[in-house]
């Protein structure tokens, strides 16, 4: 009976919780289009996430990925330890790089270290002649501006997470971010703050989740303001088939995401495990201009006692090129 009523509790605290989070973000001007910055933070980290369509803040096996989707996910990791790595390639060149890293307490809960960088590569620095040096030009010379050389520009993002349940049921996550921008000498940083839940329902296997990321103040480079990328997710998953535990099992996930830059989207992402060996993934995004089908697949295998898991991601894009994701995932 008190099991119940923690439960039932915690499940109200969710729901009051999620309620706050919506009239926060609906009240606060949220639909100015494309005025954000650091929108780096916006793309999927995590390849099972990218490929499951961007679904999986309700997921509580993520693992270390648990600290790029959802951090109180960490929470239920039932090793010590977890380190994951990440490498994904994205338009025209560019390129991710992360890592995330939690341990276990028992005492106090999970901690969490994650750092996150992406290369935009360089570009050329031009500038337009001075009328002199327009003056001055051959005959025939096509060119209109002098070059300067290269000059390069990159985001950085390093966070330190903390999780706890507090029932066997119910567990939220916390991060602070500290993050960079820099292009070419002139750079930004900012602070933002991520919270999390996850609640077991219940009711058959069904988990609701909700993820606020990248709260905090404004940002600037030199004198233009942004905001920062923020957004509110809810999921909701659970399986069709088996349950989380078992080595062959079939999940469906459905996630609402409202951003503040952009109208609200619908994610769905499915999973299916064979036999604790190969995972087959598949998602695919609703309202989006350019992108929506992902698929994926992962393997787990044991490499000197430790277990190791290996997950590729394809995310379909319509106008440029389809981009690759590759996480490593290792407990310790």
């Amino acid at each position: 009976m008190m099991t119940l009523l923690r439960s039932a509790c915690s499940g109200r605290a969710v729901l009051t919780i999620v309620l706050g989070l919506a009239v926060l973000l609906n009240g606060a001007e949220f639909r100015n289009t494309a005025t954000t910055g650091y929108n780096f933070l916006n793309l999927p980290v995590s390849s099972r996430f990218a490929s499951l369509g961007e679904t999986g803040i309700s997921l509580p096996d993520m693992g270390s990925e648990a600290l790029f989707v959802n951090p109180a996910l960490s929470a239920f990791h039932p090793g010590k330890g977890d380190l994951s790595l990440s490498y994904g390639d994205w338009y025209l060149d560019t390129e991710q790089n992360a890592a995330a890293y939690i341990r276990r307490f028992s005492f106090l809960g999970t901690l969490g270290l994650s750092l996150y960088h992406f290369d935009f590569g360089s570009t050329v620095r031009t500038r337009n002649f001075a009328p002199e040096e327009v003056a001055a030009l051959q005959d025939g010379d096509l060119n209109t501006y002098r070059d300067l050389g290269k000059y390069s520009s990159a985001a950085y993002a390093a966070a330190l997470h903390f999780a706890r349940k507090t029932t066997g049921s119910f567990a939220y996550g916390l991060s602070l971010n500290y993050i960079q921008e820099t292009i070419a000498e002139y750079s930004a940083s900012n602070m933002a703050f991520n919270v999390g839940f996850m609640y077991f329902t219940g009711i058959g296997s069904i988990r609701v989740a909700s993820y606020l990321k990248n709260f905090g103040l404004e940002g600037a480079y030199v004198y233009e303001k942004f905001k920062l990328p923020q957004s509110l997710s809810l999921g909701v998953s659970g399986e069709l088939i088996g349950s989380m535990d078992d080595p062959t099992r079939l999940t469906l996930l459905l996630e609402a995401v409202n951003p503040n830059d952009i109208g609200e989207h619908l994610h769905l992402g499915g999973e299916f495990r064979w036999q604790g060996l190969l995972t087959l993934r598949a998602g695919y995004k609703f309202a989006y201009d350019a992108e929506d089908l992902s698929l994926g697949l992962g393997t787990r295998f044991t490499l000197k006692g430790r277990s190791v898991r290996l997950d590729l991601a394809y995310m379909d894009h319509d106008y440029l090129q389809s981009t690759l994701r590759t996480s490593l995932s290792l407990e310790l």
